[in-house]
Order: C-alpha cells, then sequence, then structure tokens
C-alpha cells in the first residue's frame, strides 16, 4: 500500500509539472551585419504578447517569414505546435492532440515536419519523435516506434538524425530509418544539437564536475574513431543553447547578452548586443532565419 501510495504521489507531481511548464516568451529582432564584428540588431517584436503568463518555446524557422513554435496557456493541460507568420501577424494551430508537442523541424522532404510528442499511455510516460504532414491532412503517426526517451533531436538528411535520449546517463546518438542501430556519439550532452552542412553537427558536452566548464564540440561524420569529435570552444557559464550563422560562427545567450565566435578566428566569445533594456534577463533558444535576417529567442523576465 505504501509503495503504491508514494507511486500515486509521484505520478501526481509528474502531471501537474508537465501541466504547467515554467513562463517563458518569444522575441524577435531584425539584424544586419554592418562590420566585422559589428551587428545592427533592430525593430523588435513581442511575438507571444497572445500569451505572455503561458509557455512559449521551442521556436524554428520553416521558412523565412514563418516560424514554428510549442504554446501552452495557463488553461491549457499540454502544449501543442503552432506555426506564426512574421508577414501577416496570424498564428495557425497546428496540431491538436490529447498529448503534447515539442521542438517542431522540418524533416527536409518538402512534405512533413516533426516534433518530439510526450505521451501518457496508462502506466507510463513515452517520448517519442513524430511526423505530421504540413498539409495538416492527418494527425501523424511515430517516426520511430521503438524509440521512446527521445528529448532533442537533429535531422542530418531525410534519413539520418542525431537524437539526445533521456537515460542513465543522457546519449547523444546517430539513428537511421530502418535501421535498429545507435550509433553513441557522446554521453552526458547538452540539448542543443546543430548542423554543419555536409560534414557534421556541433553539441554541448557537460562536464560532471562542476570545477570543469562545458564544452562546444564538433562531430565530423566523414572521420570515424577518436578524431571524430574535438573540442571548439568553452560554452558561456551555464549557457547550453546556441546558433550557427550562415558565415560559421556561433551566437549564444548569456543573462540579456547575445555573444558571438567565429571557429578558427576567435579565441574567446565577443558580445554581439545587450538586451537589458527589453527586461530580458536570461536568453535561451536561440534561431536564425534561413537568409540570416532575423533572430529568434526564449526570454525570461
Amino acid at each position: 500500500m505504501k509503495t503504491r501510495l508514494l507511486l500515486l504521489i509521484a505520478i501526481c507531481a509528474q502531471l501537474s509539472l508537465y501541466a504547467q511548464p515554467p513562463a517563458s516568451n518569444l522575441y524577435l529582432f531584425n539584424v544586419k551585419k554592418v562590420g566585422d564584428t559589428l551587428f545592427q540588431f533592430s525593430a523588435p517584436k513581442f511575438l507571444s504578447a497572445f500569451n505572455p503568463k503561458g509557455y512559449n518555446n521551442h521556436p524554428f524557422f520553416f521558412n523565412n517569414n514563418e516560424l514554428y513554435i510549442s504554446t501552452q496557456s495557463p488553461q491549457e493541460s499540454q502544449p501543442e505546435i503552432y506555426s506564426l507568420n512574421l508577414s501577416t501577424g496570424t498564428r495557425t494551430r497546428v496540431t491538436d492532440t490529447p498529448d503534447g508537442e515539442y521542438s517542431p523541424r522540418p524533416i527536409g522532404d518538402g512534405q512533413n515536419f516533426s516534433a518530439v510528442r510526450m505521451e501518457f499511455p496508462p502506466g507510463d510516460t513515452l517520448q517519442r519523435l513524430w511526423q505530421f504532414p504540413l498539409s495538416r491532412s492527418n494527425k501523424g503517426k511515430p517516426v520511430f516506434t521503438d524509440i521512446d526517451n527521445v528529448g532533442y533531436y537533429l535531422w542530418l538528411n531525410t534519413r539520418e538524425l542525431l537524437m539526445f535520449l533521456v537515460a542513465k546517463p543522457n546519449q547523444l546518438v546517430k539513428v537511421e530509418l530502418g535501421n535498429p542501430r545507435k550509433e553513441v556519439i557522446a554521453v552526458n550532452p547538452g540539448r542543443c544539437i546543430r548542423q554543419i552542412l555536409g560534414t557534421g553537427a556541433y553539441f554541448v558536452q557537460k562536464s560532471t564536475s562542476f570545477s570543469q566548464p562545458w564544452k562546444i564540440m564538433k562531430w565530423d561524420q566523414r572521420t570515424v574513431g577518436r578524431y571524430q569529435v574535438s573540442d571548439v570552444v568553452n560554452t558561456l557559464n551555464g549557457s547550453e543553447d546556441f546558433a550557427v550563422m550562415s558565415d560559421g560562427s556561433l551566437i549564444m545567450g548569456n543573462g540579456s547578452v547575445l555573444y558571438r565566435f567565429r571557429p578558427g578566428v576567435d579565441r574567446s566569445w565577443r558580445k554581439m548586443a545587450d538586451f537589458s533594456n527589453y527586461n530580458i534577463q536570461k536568453i535561451t533558444r536561440i534561431e536564425i532565419s534561413p537568409d540570416n535576417g532575423k533572430v529568434v529567442f526564449v526570454g525570461q523576465n
């Protein structure tokens, strides 16, 4: 009886946390490079004004003017995927399921997108990667039926992915459609994975020691063995979200400030912009539009 009671308490606590994720907001800026190391940020927009006290997270540009996000109002029981048209200012609900969806990404086939879906079958909780038609003609299906601990992911192409798997410890693995094998790339990675087109990906390697910094690592898919993963730069203290610009430079937030690092050029992070005037105290989840003309990030006040 005591064991059952403890299990019931744990499940109720989990459901409560799931139903009420922390409030977060989305901010959009136009960005223009005006010098070798100087950038101009303009035309600020508070994208989550429709849900200012709710959960607004996991933004991703599907094109220069369409942003997919995961959002949940305080009155809703789970987050859903929405599309924001940045040109017209319109908002469209994309998913409508009994579960919750996060991390929308285009698959690259021009017909489907994917998202991590947190499912609550009786007696269990699954986090599986699902695919949905861009046409919204059906309610989607799992990409992998047998992988149910997906935290985050990156499509390398329409068949291969890198996945952050929630485990003890967490793992970064490479998987392929139709292939049961999982190639372990790293243990104890961060949640952010970014593609280096045609060559591999960047990811954060977390340390198990408080005295050791986290590092952004480069995974080279063209090589094997000990040289496949190499150090790039230490992360900013406590930060793990970053984006990659078209010139190959990395951008990362820390507090209210955005920083930039150019691999092979810079020795340390350089300040890009300070957004403290907008009462933004913590920048996470950074995304750059395909033309590099817009930046969106999650900010907490």
